[in-house]
This record gives structure tokens, sequence and C-alpha cells, in this order.
């Protein structure tokens, strides 16, 4: 839940020229596809044998594992994915002597090269989202959404439903034991503290001010709750 006190939104706008009282037809352009899209485009079919690996502890269909600690990822955003793999391949995540799950990553994310990442990227976006069951149930919603508008939503957006220009992942439809292990790995120093990782940086100075346990459990309270509408 990074926080950015100003962030600046570039919009673009395109102007089309008609020539008035020319006979010819003219062409329609070929629509452009997305910068971010034509960068994440990978090749499914080679995603598929290399997500066999991830399939391990992921899952056959990307839902996650909770006795393995491993995150649901079909319904995560490309773009996080893909920051999230290199950071585990450069060493800027996974590294920390007590981030156990995080160092059981690592090794499987440097088998995959760039173009791996986005195979396999391509292959977890051919899933259906997978079904979240709760298991926290001691959190206080109301206390968790006051928590997260104030804090959280700047990044994570209305909906905590991440946004790209931020690099902030989705945050509704993950695990909600997860989460609350994320969050604390942040709060600790565990995670968001290797040189390069600028954003796991920005998360994890906000995550240190979270006051205690409890307000960790409301914010994952309230995501929990927005996964069901």
């Amino acid at each position: 839940m990074r926080y950015h006190f100003q962030f600046t939104v570039l919009a673009f706008s395109a102007l089309f020229l008609v020539s008035c009282g020319s006979s010819e037809t003219e062409k329609t352009p070929a629509k452009e596809e997305p910068a971010a899209e034509k960068a994440l485009a990978g090749n499914a079919t080679k995603g598929k044998s290399l997500y066999m690996t991830c399939a391990t502890c992921h899952g056959q269909n990307a839902e996650g594992m909770q006795a393995l600690g491993a995150p649901a990822l079909a319904n995560q955003e490309p773009y996080y994915l893909k920051n999230q793999l290199q950071n585990f391949r450069t060493n800027k995540r996974g590294v920390h002597e007590k981030d156990a799950f995080g160092a059981q990553m690592a090794p499987m994310a440097k088998v995959l090269d760039s173009d791996g990442i986005l195979d396999v990227i391509a292959y977890i976006k051919t899933m259906p989202s997978p079904t979240i069951e709760q298991t926290l149930e001691d959190g206080d919603v109301e206390a968790g959404k006051n928590y997260y508008n104030m804090i959280c939503g700047a990044c994570h957006g209305n909906g905590a439903v991440g946004i790209e220009a931020l690099f902030s992942p989705r945050l509704v439809g993950m695990q909600d034991w997860y989460l609350e292990r994320q969050l604390n790995n942040f709060r600790a120093g565990y995670r968001g503290m290797e040189a390069g990782d600028t954003y796991g940086a920005q998360m994890q100075q906000i995550a240190a001010a979270i006051p205690d346990d409890k307000t960790v459990k409301d914010v994952v309270a309230y995501i929990n709750s927005l996964n069901a509408e």
C-alpha cells in the first residue's frame, strides 16, 4: 500500500482531421495496441509448459495453496506479476533470512528469462479467477475501511483493484492469509528493504506505520468484504 502525497495522471488525446469536399474515401488507421499490453505480450502456449514448475505450489489453475504459502496468481494484474518475478530474479525480494516463503520462490523465478516471464504470465491470464475463501475471522470491517480509505486507497485505488501507473497490485481477490503475511513482512522489514526495490521501499514505509496487528486484520477484513461484492 504505497502512499504517495502527489501523483500525476497523464492524459493523451488524438485529433482526427477530416477533409471536407474530398471524393476519396479515407482509410481508418488500424487501432494501436496499448504500449503496456505490447510490453506484456507473451506466448501462452510456451508459458503452459513453463508453468508446470509453478503449479507445484500455486496450483494447476494458479489458484494458490495455503498449505504451501503460495498465493493465487490468476486474478493478479500482469504488470505486477512481471515486476515481482523480476524482483525475485534480481535479488530484490526473497533474500531476507526470515522470509521463508520468499526464499522458496526466488530460485524458481531465476529459472525464467525475460521472455519466459512474459510467456508464463500470458498463460496465467488464460485461467479463471479462483473462488477466494475467508480464513480470518476477527477483523473489524468498518475500522478497516476507514484505515484503507485514509492510508491505502491513494495507491491501491477504490475497491482495492490496484493502479498500474503506481505499480500497486490488486488486493481484492487475494487470499486474506497472504495479505496478512505480506503486510506483516513489510512491517517487520522482511520485505521492501533490498536495494533497487523502489516500490517495495515505499510500501515498507507505509506498512511500518501501521500501529498494531489488529489494524492489519481490520484492513484485511475490509478487503475480504470487497471479495464478497
